[in-house]
């Protein structure tokens, strides 16, 4: 693959080119920098007279690669568009089999070979979805939105009458259109007779879980609370350092103390 980038005698004999590369994300890096070709593509790219060959391509070379020319006071720049031809792969589908009625449903189709990116088709029971239904009197009741680029196919309030055979196709103008696989998918109404079927069961239980403490309360089963008893205070009397009335009668002095528990 060449890309060609060509200019005119105003530059000079010696202008000076260099080629930048821009990925789909919008980041920038070098192909060409003061005459050599950088790490990333050194052992597949060359240069002859401005212009850039691979010798090989892989779909992470898509983008937009920028040629600057500069000399004589002058700068120049061209922007080439390169795209790898890949035909697409069987693409990933996700189908739930079974779907309550009512409840946001998602329906997904994705390949990551393809380049360019495909777009994508659904089909139920081998009839093509059109992208608008409304504008089809056979699809004037469906509620669903469908996204060609990004693969979703989008179930708003699913019925019954949604329950069918759906699969994806991925297209690009690289090779023929791939499909997964036919799944079946289910349109249940809600049990609500399941759901108020545990609601009972579940105060049921809560109901015998009650009458069983109480019982085992009564009969005694259960540890009762130790009553709390006051603990006991020590008052401590320091002796008297004179005398008073508590002196013997002989006149001697003996000092005394007395505890209250």
């Amino acid at each position: 693959v060449d890309l060609t980038c060509s200019h005119s005698a105003d530059f000079g004999a010696n202008a000076r080119v260099e080629w930048k590369y821009n990925d789909l994300k919008g980041s920038q890096t070098y192909v060409f920098f003061d005459g050599k070709a950088t790490t990333p593509y050194a052992e597949r790219v060359t240069k002859f007279d401005g212009n850039v060959r691979f010798s090989k391509v892989t779909r992470k070379d898509n983008g937009v690669y920028d040629c600057e020319v500069s000399g004589n006071g002058k700068f120049g720049e061209v922007k080439v568009n390169l795209t790898v031809l890949v035909p697409p792969s069987p693409p990933v589908c996700r189908i739930p089999t079974s779907v309550t009625t009512g409840w946001k449903t998602v329906l997904s189709c994705y390949d990551m070979d393809g380049s360019p990116p495909p777009t994508y088709k659904w089909y139920k029971n081998g009839i093509l979805l059109p992208e608008n239904p409304s504008q089809f009197p056979a699809f004037k009741n469906a509620t669903y939105k469908l996204n060609p680029r990004d693969g979703n196919l989008v179930l708003s309030s699913p019925s019954k009458m949604d329950s069918g055979q759906y699969y994806c196709e991925a297209i690009n103008d690289a090779g023929p259109p791939q499909s997964c696989r036919v799944v079946k998918m289910e349109v249940r109404d809600r049990n609500v007779g399941g759901i108020v079927a545990g609601v009972i069961v579940a105060l049921l239980l809560l109901v015998l879980l009650a009458l069983g403490l109480w019982y085992a309360n009564k009969k005694g089963y259960l540890p009762k609370k130790s009553e709390s008893k006051p603990k006991p205070s020590v008052v401590y009397q320091p002796p008297s350092l004179y005398g008073g009335g508590d002196e013997e009668e002989d006149g001697e002095f003996r000092q005394k103390s007395s505890f209250v528990v």
